[in-house]
């Protein structure tokens, strides 16, 4: 299946889903509890601050520095969601690190490397936004802590913009150091609190009904928010706002497969709790999402350095052309392994393959059996030894290897299309050879619910709900068909700190 025809399914798929969250929603309604203007709340703090990943970390601590009483809720046991687990590369015009290499960048070219990936998807201004803010939280960073480890190219980046700092958590940890010796006075954490409805009154949000002493049930994700009742009820009010940075829905194999049963098998490195509960609650209140039907597919080594190698199926035939783009390319994958009922491709390189990778710094990971599940790349000195390791049949596999490589000096892919001039001359010639299986990973899902650039979430009419904002995964329509490389971190910085700056800013209404 192409990523056209793929696409074009989803659209039909797009309505089911569409309907499945509002049906959902319309059940969450009519069964949750009804708040009364007159009922009152256990504690109230100016801003409520939803989801402790990127995004929600830097909302609370952009409103906490305001001088907003802040309280920032985690429904998992520790603070960080996926970010914390996530690569977090971050693609940013203006760095001192492109300065001190004399590059020259700015937001309107990364903004046009963001659109060329996007298909007419989503809102350009909200990708606008993103661009056009990168500089900026690259300073909120480094002001409060954060040092950047590696500056590096991306595929789809017309320069040099990426960041690496070590993952998120060399992200997060600076932050909360942070928050913990200068915010102490405005800025509270709390762990295993699931906010399950929000306060309405007179049309805005007031703050939110939750559980505390919740316990996720990591025996059964996937029946947590419909058959989870533990932890104690309580009602926070928020004097300002609520800001939602619960990231997305990449655990949430049903919803996944009222779109493709090729999204539900593949794999995800998220957080456990990245489940659309939240997703749903906010359709229940009248929140609008968006773009539900995309999807976005990636791999433990970047998809532009895929295609230095040859991909095999469990039979040791070639089956894709390499040079695929993430989404076609996992698509087909997919496709694959349900046919060899889950079992995944193999990917080969030679050395000189290994060479062009641009991304060395997970090449490297990779290598030393440090780039998360599945994602170790083995040596090999001939490829029976590649064989017997991944228990291929070594005539087979060397005879597609010795395929390849003739199509490779004809400079033709007589199979598969494979553009061989693009290739530098790699082909799996020179030992020692290298491979791995090549899953793909669904670790970022581009819908969630529609905001303006104030990060304010919007209705089914495209007004803004009174005091409820967004940021992070939790929104939709930002990035559009594919998000380009690196740009998921400037997204929760940027409207991060919006949401924080806005709800920060309104005038304080007595809880």
């Amino acid at each position: 299946m192409d990523r056209k025809c793929f696409l074009k399914t989803s659209l039909v798929a797009a309505a089911a889903t569409a309907a499945s969250i509002a049906g959902a929603g319309r059940a969450f309604a009519a069964t949750g509890q009804q708040d009364g203007e007159d009922e009152g709340f256990d504690e109230v703090v100016d801003v409520v601050v939803v989801g402790s990943g990127l995004a929600g970390t830097v909302a609370a601590v952009t409103t906490a520095e305001a001088g907003s009483s802040t309280l920032l809720l985690e429904k998992m046991d520790q603070l960080g969601g996926t970010s914390r687990v996530s690569g977090l590369n971050f693609a940013c015009a203006g760095s001192d690190e492109q300065a001190a290499e004399g590059i020259k960048d700015d937001p309107a070219s990364l903004f046009q490397d963001m659109r060329k990936v996007a298909e007419d998807y989503g809102d350009p201004e909200l990708a606008r936004v993103v661009a056009s803010n990168s500089a900026a939280f690259y300073r909120f960073l480094t002001e409060r802590g954060v040092t950047f480890k590696q500056f590096k190219n991306g595929g789809g980046h017309s320069v040099k913009r990426i960041l690496w700092a070590g993952g998120g958590r060399y992200l997060l940890d600076p932050l909360l150091a942070h928050a913990a010796q200068n915010l102490a006075d405005t800025l509270e954490t709390r762990t295993r609190c699931k906010v399950d409805d929000l306060v309405m009154r007179d049309g805005a949000v007031a703050g939110v009904r939750v559980r505390e002493d919740y316990s996720f049930r990591y025996d059964a994700p996937e029946a947590d928010d419909a058959e989870n009742a533990s932890g104690r009820v309580r009602r926070i009010g928020a004097r300002k706002g609520v800001i939602f940075a619960t990231g997305g829905y990449a655990r949430d194999k049903e919803l996944l497969r009222a779109e493709s049963a090729i999204l539900a098998q593949a794999d995800s490195m998220t957080n456990p709790g990245a489940t659309s509960g939240t997703l749903k609650m906010l359709a229940a209140r009248g929140a609008q999402a968006v773009n539900l039907s995309l999807f976005r597919l990636s791999y433990p080594i970047p998809t532009e350095d895929v295609c230095w190698g040859m991909l095999v199926n469990p039979d040791g035939k070639r089956f894709v052309n390499e040079l695929g783009s993430r989404n076609d390319l996992g698509v087909i994958i997919l496709k694959e392994m349900l046919d060899y009922e889950g079992k995944p491709p193999l990917l080969v390189y030679d050395a000189h393959g290994i060479e062009l990778f641009r991304d060395k710094q997970r090449l490297e990971m990779s290598l030393a059996g440090r780039n998360f599940k599945n994602g170790s790349m083995y040596a090999f000195d001939t490829i029976d030894e590649m064989a017997a390791h991944f228990g291929y049949d070594a005539a087979v596999l060397t005879g597609a290897v010795e395929r390849y490589n003739l199509m490779v000096d004809q400079g033709v892919d007589e199979d598969f299309g494979k553009d061989m001039a693009e290739l530098q001359g790699a082909a799996v010639k020179q030992p020692p050879f290298y491979a791995m299986n090549l899953i793909p990973n669904n670790n970022y899902t581009p819908g969630g619910v529609r905001i303006d650039t104030s990060g304010r979430v919007l209705d089914l009419g495209g007004n803004p709900i009174e005091g409820l904002y967004a940021a992070g995964e939790a929104t939709g329509g930002v990035h559009g068909a594919q998000r380009l490389t690196a740009c998921s971190c400037p997204d929760c910085g940027a409207f991060g700190m919006i949401a924080g700056t806005e709800a920060s800013k309104r005038e304080p209404v007595e809880r």
